[in-house]
């Protein structure tokens, strides 16, 4: 009878061990014939919503473990610098991991439903383009910056990510000023191999010609920029 029973339970188990294993799968919007900045669903109503700081700042706590109480991220690169990013960029890349465009395996879990409603998603937004990271970012390992400044300028970077590293926060080009150094690289290498899944065509073409110590130079130059807010004060 304990075996039936048993045999029951398991067979009622597996649809639902299959249902959580398939939950966590990104639901792929654009995967083939990406276009670039193409709005999904998702990010046209969290632009709809808005944000709240205060409530992102409450909502933020459970991606600390990994990004800091600052959203400082860590020197090393392992986790990015959040802390002062546009909130029209952080929207996009939030929206389009939870779309499976932009391949983040690691991250996709903690910004997913029901880890994270849709309006939280602007309200963490909100809250991280407001915060300020008073911890030193990751630097390369020598100063390298005279030669990156050249190539940033030489392949036209700033035409998308400023003169200043900067970003543009109407077209969610992202801050690259004071990111770490490791980070840059790791997202430099996953440009470049397609295993980013989201990235500007351009910056695709511009990053194939680097060489290692091109791109050495290029992310020492953009971490040891300053964060770009201090030039407008």
């Amino acid at each position: 009878m304990m075996k039936t029973l048993l045999s029951i339970c398991v067979a009622l188990l597996l649809p639902l061990q299959a249902v959580a294993a398939d939950a966590y799968v990104p639901k792929v919007y654009g995967k083939k014939g990406y276009v670039w900045d193409e709005m999904t669903p998702e990010r046209v109503e969290v632009l709809r919503l808005g944000g709240d700081p205060v409530k992102g700042k409450e909502a933020f706590r459970g991606c600390r473990g990994c990004h800091k109480a600052d959203a400082a991220g860590v020197r090393e690169g392992v986790y990015p610098r959040l802390s002062g990013q546009h909130t029209s960029v952080l929207i996009k890349q939030i929206t389009e991991i939870r779309a499976g465009i932009r391949l983040n395996p690691k991250m996709l879990p903690f910004v997913e439903d029901p880890a994270i409603a849709l309006e939280e998603i602007g309200d963490i937004a909100v809250y991280l383009n407001q915060v300020e990271s008073l911890r030193e970012n990751g630097k390369g390992p020598e100063d390298m910056s005279a030669k990156g400044k050249k190539l940033y300028f030489a392949n036209k970077c700033d035409t998308c990510h400023g003169k200043n590293g900067e970003g543009d926060a109407a077209k969610a080009f992202p801050v690259l000023a004071a990111q770490h150094y490791g980070y840059l690289m790791r997202e430099m290498k996953l440009i470049e191999t397609g295993a980013r899944g989201n990235s500007h065509p351009d910056m695709v073409k511009a990053i194939a010609k680097f060489s290692q110590t091109d791109r050495e130079a290029v992310a020492d130059y953009l971490s040891r920029l300053p964060d770009y807010r201090t030039l407008a004060k």
